[in-house]
């Protein structure tokens, strides 16, 4: 991989590394402001209505910005995907499920936990962050998310670059583990050549030969924090604590030091009753520990001139 060049600046990323530029990200009556902490939490999993309306009441009050949701999940391996459950299957446990749906099936599905994840929002005043994994549901998506989220597995897809760039909603990009900034930043330059330019980078970790946890696949770039600051100063950078540790006692430290070394947000997974999350129990936290976390983060936010 190669670093960022003065060449890179000048003829291949010119538009995301802009300095000058006012960069507006709204959706809603959220409008960015980089003195602003910004907190986007919620379930990895959408389980159920009664699930995720609990959910987005206990992290508003704790003072979350945004809800996160999954519906449409990227998973390891082709079993136990969660579109295959029905509200009365919230128990915490997987169905076994050896057959693959047909996309007119697992599309149908999706919208019913969509909604879901709207009208929670709408509920508790939270705009809504979703993964799209398929360009094709881009419209669909658009009634009910209010901000697109990119997950690493797809940050080169071209379907989605092209479908999103012509989408009113602001974009969420993670960087792949295996991937530079410098590739993070040629895939922001692609959104920015279509004149998409309400992007916000994050950052959820990078190989690494240990990961201090063996369930976890990477380990947080700090360094990555203040580099994008740099090269991409007018871009927001989020950080996921959640799928980069992969454990949740290292999730709060993880999202401290992270704002304290310059990130803008945190993506945190919380869950009503974390060990029996449907998918990932291992990283997501409980009400009380978000809460508290929201309020160490305010705090350090505080020293650095921004707040929650």
């Amino acid at each position: 991989m190669k670093d960022i060049s003065a060449n890179d600046l000048q003829n291949n990323i010119p538009l995301i590394t802009r300095k000058d530029y006012r960069r507006i990200i709204t959706t809603g009556s959220y409008t960015y402001n980089p003195e602003k902490i910004m907190i986007i939490a919620g379930p990895c999993t959408v389980e159920s209505k009664s699930q995720i309306m609990e959910i987005a009441k206990a992290v508003r009050e704790a003072g979350a910005t945004m809800l996160r949701g999954g519906i449409f999940k990227p998973l390891t391996f082709p079993y136990g995907d969660p579109l295959g459950k029905s509200d009365a299957d919230c128990d915490g446990q997987y169905l076994d499920r050896k057959t693959i749906m047909s996309k007119k099936e697992l599309f149908a599905r999706a919208e019913t936990r969509l909604a879901y994840l709207k009208e929670a929002g709408d509920t508790y005043h939270l705009p809504v962050v979703s993964e799209i994994l398929y360009a094709e549901t881009a419209a669909m998506m658009s009634k009910y998310v209010d901000v697109f989220q990119i997950g690493y597995r797809h940050m080169f897809n071209m379907d989605l670059i092209e479908a999103l760039a012509n989408v009113n909603k602001p974009i969420i990009l993670k960087r792949h583990y295996g991937e530079s900034l410098r590739s993070l930043l040629g895939v922001a330059e692609h959104f920015e050549a279509r004149g998409k330019h309400d992007i916000m980078f994050c950052e959820r970790g990078v190989t690494s030969p240990h990961t201090h946890n063996v369930e976890s696949r990477a380990i947080i770039d700090i360094q990555a924090i203040p580099a994008l600051n740099e090269y991409a100063p007018t871009v927001p950078v989020l950080v996921d604590p959640s799928h980069s540790t992969f454990k949740r006692s290292y999730v709060a430290p993880v999202s401290r030091a992270a704002i304290a070394a310059g990130a803008n947000g945190l993506l945190i997974e919380v869950h009503n009753n974390p060990e029996k999350a449907w998918v990932d129990p291992l990283q997501a936290l409980g009400f009380n520990d978000f809460e508290k976390l929201v309020k160490e983060i305010d705090l350090i936010g505080k020293v650095l001139g921004r707040s929650v």
